[in-house]
């Protein structure tokens, strides 16, 4: 004979069991944009998109920018190999502090576009508050 015990009615959830609701309204247009960018990163569905945005800070790269971005962190590679060279021959005379100031924006300007590409931009953008 087989039988079967239950589990105690007290026993807490495990750590991993998802027992709370959160309730957001939203406007017809937000709920398709929210399907939409859930969509697009490979998401199941939008709970967990929306849990994942919320509880981390690695941001989605959307998949248009993913070879832009893997371009971009080879040329920041060999940009910080030229700048670690100008900045040793700055030091020792060799070249003008210009070159050095110019390499300097130029990573800068490329860092800028790599993390707008990585949506970072835009989503400290809509985290402000308006003012």
């Amino acid at each position: 004979m087989l039988t079967t015990t239950k589990p105690p009615k007290n026993k807490l959830p495990k750590p991993s069991t998802k027992t709370e609701v959160v309730r957001v309204r939203l406007t017809t247009f937000e709920k398709e944009d929210l399907a939409k960018r859930a969509a697009e990163v490979g998401e199941k569905n939008v709970s967990e998109y929306l849990r994942k945005r919320a509880f981390s800070f690695v941001y989605t790269i959307p998949a248009i920018n993913q070879e832009a971005c893997a371009e971009l962190r080879k040329m920041s590679t060999h940009l910080y190999q030229m700048a670690r060279f100008v900045e040793k021959a700055v030091k020792a005379g060799q070249l003008p502090t210009q070159n050095l100031e110019v390499l300097q924006e130029f990573s800068r300007t490329l860092g800028e576009y790599h993390q707008e590409l990585r949506g970072k931009i835009v989503s400290e953008f809509l985290s402000k508050p308006p003012t």
